[in-house]
Formats: structure tokens, C-alpha cells, sequence
């Protein structure tokens, strides 16, 4: 199993509030190997379990802290990116890797740009490296998303066991067109460009 790419999404999106960096936070992780396949997983740092206990506590969310899941979850010291690639490197050596990360079911994808400011998608592509050619020599300033077709992100997501909520609020959210039909996920690759360069 060869790794063609780490993703932290806190790395993208920060740190949660009321967090600290790295050592009170919590992060989906995607890694994708070189054959195409993707994995997915929740890191969840030490000191982030306590504080979400504590702050369970307060409001009473989970029973007022006395449980806590997530889906794929796993528990590191820190978020930092080579703590991170130690610890995947250590289950995949182990042999335990897909017991901890599930993998994501690949649909057929094109990749769509949306230029900062803009409301609508500028450009779709069957191929990374034609949308990369095309941001690069316009010098744009955006993002490029790999998004499934023929499936909304939210349905997808689902499909991949990638939205952590428990049952009964998934089934709400199920049913919230506003919600199903503005669904993201940090889960589906994506590229930041500013003047044609990816950051």
C-alpha cells in the first residue's frame, strides 16, 4: 500500500472553537493511496476528549458527558501532520489500518472550480490536471472540488459512513432540504489556487 496523499481537513478549515491547535482539537483524515483507493477516519486528540467531556457536562449533550463516539474514531497525542504520518505509517506496518480507517466508495467524479467570489462553478473537468492547466494559465484565484456524479454530496457522504451525526439527527437532517442541498464535506478532494497557484 503506497500513499499518494495525507488530508487533514483542520489543516484546511482550523481549529475547533474553543480549541488549540493541535493538541485540543479533532480532524477527519483521508488518505489516499496511489491505486485510487481512499480511506477515511476521525482523529481525536487526548486533551480534546477531556475538554469535550467538560464541556458535555455544561450541556448536557451525550448523556451531560458521560459517552462519546464518533464514526472511525481514533485517538492520537497531536493533529500535527508527522505525528499523523507516523501513526498511518504504524498501522499500515501493524496490519491494523483498516481497522481503524473505513474505506470510501468511489463514484465516478468531475472536478468543479469556483473562483473566489463567485456563487456559481466556473469551469468542470473530467481531469485534475486539465482543470490545474486551465486555473494556472488564467491565473485564478479559487477553489477546484472533485465532486461524484450522478449522486448529491450529502447521499454520497452517507453511502461512506462520513457524517458523524447519531441516527435520529442524520434522519432529521435527511428530510432538510436547505441542509441536504448545501452539504459539504471535507471528505472530497480539493485544491485552494490563489493567481493560478496551488497553495
Amino acid at each position: 500500500m503506497k500513499i499518494k496523499e495525507i488530508r487533514i481537513e483542520s489543516e484546511d478549515t482550523g481549529v475547533i472553537v474553543g480549541g488549540t491547535k493541535f493538541v485540543n482539537d479533532n480532524s477527519d483524515i483521508d488518505v489516499i493511496f496511489e491505486d485510487g483507493e481512499q480511506f477515511s477516519a476521525t482523529a481525536f486528540t487526548y486533551e480534546n476528549i477531556n475538554w469535550l467531556k467538560q464541556k458535555n457536562i455544561q450541556t448536557g449533550e451525550h448523556l451531560n458527558g458521560k459517552y462519546l463516539w464518533a464514526t472511525g474514531m481514533f485517538i492520537v497525542e497531536s493533529l500535527e501532520r508527522t505525528i499523523i504520518e507516523y501513526i498511518i505509517d504504524d498501522l499500515i506496518e501493524q496490519e491494523e489500518f483498516k481497522n481503524v480507517f473505513r474505506k470510501v466508495q468511489q463514484n465516478k467524479t468531475v472536478w468543479i472550480f469556483n473562483g473566489a467570489g463567485g456563487q456559481l462553478p466556473s469551469g468542470v473537468f473530467e481531469e485534475l490536471e486539465e482543470a490545474k492547466n486551465w486555473i494556472n494559465e488564467n491565473l485564478l484565484t479559487g477553489t477546484l472540488t472533485e465532486c461524484p456524479i450522478n449522486i448529491g454530496v450529502f447521499d454520497w457522504a452517507e453511502q461512506a459512513d462520513l457524517i458523524n451525526m447519531k441516527p435520529e439527527k442524520l434522519d432529521e437532517k435527511r428530510n432538510d432540504p436547505f441542509f441536504v442541498g448545501t452539504f459539504t464535506t471535507a471528505s472530497m478532494n480539493h485544491f485552494h489556487f490563489e493567481n493560478g497557484q496551488q497553495e
